[in-house]
């Protein structure tokens, strides 16, 4: 039987937005409004100075209304002194030293791994908490999350901790015909965290069963070759300032006022409305693969769980998260990669 923690409620849990997260600020050229009514033209920013921030992020387009709900939103602050110990039966992972052919994507606002169509079926996990054992999941996309410097880039903290960035493994239920139809459903994601640090620096935690060399060799390293290797070739879309005057505000269309924020649109609305073109541009192929081990840490054993949110619009409440206690380690290389791209 596996060690984890629970959080008891997210009512006992502060919850915030990390404002180093998402710092590149890129998007695709803008129209300079801070709402739309084309879904393939919105735009968030991770600014809170700029109306496209994330305390308007439920004005922006209805189908984001979802981000200004008080119930289930991600991510959270993870105070272990309110969460409680339960036993679950230990992740189960089918295939999971296989490698899978990926492309590397920007989305704008940061690069990501996401498993190529053909193969995201091959590496699969099941006995997820706080969802039926049986339930399998098909393992999806690889995110970095990180800040403006190497403090504070993670998404989650624990105990008002941050770490310098956060890998997320996006896993969807294998019900559904890929990540995007799953991500509307009920129960329709589980995504895996993982603080990570810098290899080199002063670690914080010494009670992560291996010490900071064995954490970096047995694992972390596949992840410092694949953005040592990829991040750079990602180029960020043009910035596009977005500080609308007095009069931008009276021009902007009259349904900006009237979104139901806090309440989810319906699924037909979803279905309709709300499902973004892929841009067509040409990914950039990882040939040799990735897989969940790339970024998983040594110890497996000791988790926090809870019932969120996808971080960022549309912001439905779909997601079990399951944010690992130790972190891994990637290369100075790789973390000053990332926070020049």
């Amino acid at each position: 039987m596996e060690l984890t923690f629970l959080c008891a409620t997210l009512a006992a849990v502060s919850v915030s937005f990390v404002d180093g997260v998402g710092y590149m600020g890129v998007r695709p050229p803008s129209l300079k409004q801070c709402c739309y009514k084309d879904i393939d033209k919105a735009h968030f920013s991770y600014d809170n100075n700029l109306c496209e921030g994330p305390d308007n992020w439920c004005k922006v387009h209805p189908c984001w209304t979802t981000c200004a709900s008080k119930k289930s939103q991600s991510p959270i602050n993870i105070n272990t002194g309110l969460t409680r110990y339960k036993r679950y039966p230990r992740l189960k992972f089918e295939k999971i030293l296989r490698r899978v052919l990926a492309n590397v994507r920007n989305n704008g606002h940061a690069p990501y791994f996401e498993v190529h169509d053909r193969y995201d079926d091959e590496i699969t996990v099941r006995n997820v908490p706080e969802r039926p054992r049986q339930k399998e999941y098909n393992f999806a996309q690889i995110h970095v999350q990180l800040g403006q410097d190497e403090k504070n880039g993670s998404e989650h903290s624990i105990d008002n901790v941050f770490k310098p960035m956060e890998a997320q493994v996006v896993f969807y239920d294998k019900d559904y015909e890929d990540v995007t139809d799953a991500k509307s459903k009920k129960r329709g994601l589980v995504v895996m965290s993982v603080m990570v640090e810098v290899y080199g620096q002063k670690p914080e935690n010494d009670a992560c069963g291996c010490d900071q060399e064995t954490c970096t060799v047995r694992y972390a390293r596949r992840l410092s070759a694949l953005m040592e290797k990829y991040y750079e070739k990602v180029r960020r879309y043009p910035l596009a300032s977005m500080k609308p005057d007095f009069w931008t505000f009276l021009s902007l269309p009259k349904k900006c006022w009237y979104n139901r924020c806090g309440k989810t649109p319906t699924k037909e609305f979803i279905k309709n409305r709300c499902e973004k073109e892929e841009p067509d541009r040409r990914p950039f192929r990882v040939f040799e693969g990735i897989t969940p081990l790339d970024v998983l840490p040594y110890d497996t054993n000791r988790f926090y769980t809870y019932s969120g949110s996808l971080t960022t619009p549309p912001c439905y409440e779909t997601v079990q998260w399951i944010v690992y206690k130790c972190p891994i380690k990637v290369s100075a290389k790789a973390s000053t990669i990332l926070l020049n791209i």
